[in-house]
């Protein structure tokens, strides 16, 4: 069941969002309005589609592929279902009597910022008007991007970079690096996730490459450096995309149409010259 959400004014110039297709960042809102009052939606493309774009000549399974790979949302699987969860849901998100609809695991709860055990009604209508004193984050002063929080809320947490957990999994499994900078560093399933992802680039190990050079001398920013370099391939995906684009067709301009007498004007010459029998 749809829902009525808020959107917060610093969701327009999050870096992350910005970094993606406008077709992906209509979907994050459309997807906050289907998802639960966790932040957790079934992974249906076809019917994400149906929902949120009906009209329009759109892959939807591309738009969440390409969020996927922004970290905007995360799929995962409980008991064969697929679902999808939307980062830091709950801390822009603050329903006052919040249902629970669907599963998650504690790594999921924390994706979507729910840090402390809140309780959830299963199942639970909610009234068609919110419940007085209700307030959303969105409509309280000040702006802020999708990691501000609370002043109510706990101190958060530092920030582990995605890479991190997948360098921890590769060395327990044994794995090697499909790309192994000295700052990125990507699993076959993250590198492959970003060629579909990105598809445009010609070339994507080389500009992570060119993207871990530029890390390297930047040490303040290489905790963040996944959020980086998926933002910097959105951008060159999208600059591609614009390139690929067929120039239109040039004009077609009709020759000079010729009258009646310039045609028999021009009968006579090749009489005259004996090029034509009469």
């Amino acid at each position: 069941m749809a829902r009525i959400r808020s959107i917060h004014p610093g969701f327009f110039t999050d870096e992350d969002l910005v970094s993606v297709s406008m077709a992906a960042r209509l979907c994050v809102i459309g997807l906050g309005v289907e998802a639960d009052d966790k932040g957790i939606f079934e992974w249906k493309p076809l019917m994400l589609k149906m929902r949120l774009f009906p009209a329009d000549n759109i892959d939807m399974s591309e738009v969440l592929s390409e969020l996927e790979g922004a970290n905007i949302v995360r799929k995962f699987e409980i008991e064969g279902r697929h679902y999808g969860a939307i980062r830091n849901f709950r801390k822009f998100q603050k329903p006052k009597t919040p249902n629970d609809v669907h599963p998650s695991t504690p790594d999921i709860r924390k994706y979507v910022g729910l840090t402390d055990d809140v309780s959830e009604k299963s199942g639970g209508k909610r009234g068609k008007f919110p419940q007085k004193g209700e307030k959303s984050f969105q409509m309280e002063d000040g702006g802020g991007k999708m990691e501000d929080v609370e002043e109510s809320d706990p101190p958060p947490q530092p920030k582990i970079p995605r890479e991190r957990n997948s360098e921890k999994s590769a060395r327990g499994s044994g794995k090697e690096y499909a790309f192994a900078g000295s700052v990125i560093r990507l699993v076959p399933a993250d590198l492959d996730r970003w060629k579909k992802t990105y598809h445009a680039i010609p070339d994507i190990e080389a500009e992570l490459s060119a993207l871990d050079d530029w890390l390297r001398g930047k040490p303040d920013k290489q905790a963040d450096w996944f959020h980086i370099a998926s933002g910097s391939l959105g951008r060159k995906h999208q600059e591609h995309l614009a390139k690929a684009k067929p120039e239109p067709a040039a004009e077609y301009v009709p020759k000079r149409q010729h009258s009646a007498e310039d045609l028999l004007a021009a009968k006579q010459r090749l009489i005259d010259r004996g090029e034509f029998a009469v």
